[in-house]
């Protein structure tokens, strides 16, 4: 009788540690899941996509927190899952946005076709959140509210381009304007952003003589694949759109330029490391190393040690492999940096390494810190100034295009 009753009680001990163990597995997949997947699709409901809008008096601006639902205790909407514009402006699960710019709405949908009805872009708005009985007053700047290049009246065409990553990427080609020696750069965005975070400073490019390629990356937007890869996908995406517009017949080949920010900026350092013949390469927040940057933003290391081996089964990754900081001397072109010195999500010194390193191998580099910005361009300076830094270094790399040497040379003898 007693070796009977052993052998259940071994056999429910075995059946609870296997359990057990299922359930870990399962639950730092889910983890695994939740760092890959990024949210996709349009940035706005289909109806509004499709709406006609004016723009005549100013472009529209929007900004979209996430998926929520009604509150009533206290009025307002919950946030269930945070979109980018979400967790730009602070807000996590389970908040409650009780007002924004003094009213009350019942979810984010409501709140996006109000902004977009009532409000312009660059518009900063005072948001109040309810937190586990804390209250938040937060500062939602919107953004421009641009469904494609058509409204903002300019010359595009949609664009498919098959990335060596082995999937299909769609975003859209801003031609230069026709008075332009062809110059054009490539905007690489970042994990939480697709193609659109490139129309944001989208005339201020083609006002100084340049085209744009903007595209959604692998595993975003509309583009094929499944993750955000942190780089290793990316940076083959970037390889793919540089050789694709550099056959376009309106762009010049020997003056593509690159832009890359957060995730999109490591993904471009690797492939301007192998490709020599991009002439300058700006970078806003970088991180110099992946596994550092996922410890910092609050993945515990103990944790960080049992999700490495999940993310690596599911997309490839390699936590401890994935290091920009050992290409960027490699690139030859000039570098200019951009970092806010209170950015909490990659900090400032992933740059300042990195400008480091290029300075003691005796490489052009430039670095820009912004003070009090913070990341995604929060709380940086206003779009006209910021885009005209980063193509005044452009231009510093390839001349000025012929029409505004003309303009600046006719100012001077007048």
């Amino acid at each position: 009788m007693f070796q009977r009753w052993r052998r259940v009680l071994l056999g429910i001990v075995v059946v609870l540690l296997l359990a057990g163990t299922g359930f870990a597995v399962y639950t730092i997949d889910r983890m695994a899941l939740s760092y890959l997947r990024t949210p996709r699709g349009l940035p706005f409901p289909e109806h509004l996509m499709e709406a006609k809008i004016s723009f005549e008096e100013g472009i529209p601006g929007y900004a979209y927190l996430g998926m929520s639902r009604p509150s009533e205790n206290p009025p307002g909407f919950h946030i269930i899952r945070p979109w980018a514009d979400g967790w730009e402006l602070g807000v996590r699960p389970g908040d409650i946005v009780t007002s924004v710019n003094g009213k009350t709405y019942q979810d984010s949908e409501e709140l996006l076709g109000s902004l977009i009805a009532e409000n312009e872009a660059e518009e900063i708005l005072p948001v109040v959140v309810q937190r586990k009985g804390a209250t938040l007053n937060l500062n939602l700047k919107l953004k421009p509210f641009v469904r494609s290049p058509a409204d903002l009246s300019l010359p595009f065409e949609e664009v498919e381009v098959d990335s060596a990553s082995g999937f299909k990427l769609r975003g859209w080609f801003i031609h230069p304007p026709e008075w332009s020696d062809g110059r054009t750069a490539v905007f690489v965005h970042g994990a939480r952003a697709t193609r659109y975070q490139g129309l944001e400073g989208v005339l201020h490019w083609h006002r100084r003589g340049y085209g744009l390629l903007t595209m959604d990356l692998s595993g975003h937007g509309l583009s094929e694949g499944f993750y955000v890869t942190y780089t290793v996908n990316e940076r083959l995406d970037v390889t793919s759109m540089l050789e694709w517009v550099r056959r376009h017949p309106a762009v010049d080949p020997n003056q593509v330029v690159v832009f890359g920010t957060s995730n999109g900026a490591s993904a471009a350092i690797f492939s301007a490391a192998e490709d020599p013949k991009i002439p300058a390469l700006a970078l806003d927040a970088p991180f110099s190393d992946l596994w550092s940057t996922a410890a910092e933003t609050g993945v515990p290391s103990a944790l960080l040690y049992l999700l490495a081996p999940a993310v690596r089964i599911r997309a490839g990754i390699v936590f401890d492999e994935v290091r920009p900081i050992e290409v960027i001397d490699q690139i030859q072109a000039p570098v200019l940096f951009i970092h806010g010195d209170a950015d909490r999500e990659v900090r400032p010194y992933h740059s300042q390494i990195m400008v480091e390193a290029r300075q003691e191998a005796g490489l052009p580099t430039e670095m820009w810190s912004i003070p009090g910005g913070r990341h995604g361009f929060d709380d940086y300076p206003p779009t006209e100034k910021f885009w005209d830094r980063v193509l005044d270094f452009y231009d510093d790399a390839l001349g000025k295009p012929p029409k505004q040497e003309m303009e600046e040379s006719e100012e001077e003898s007048g």
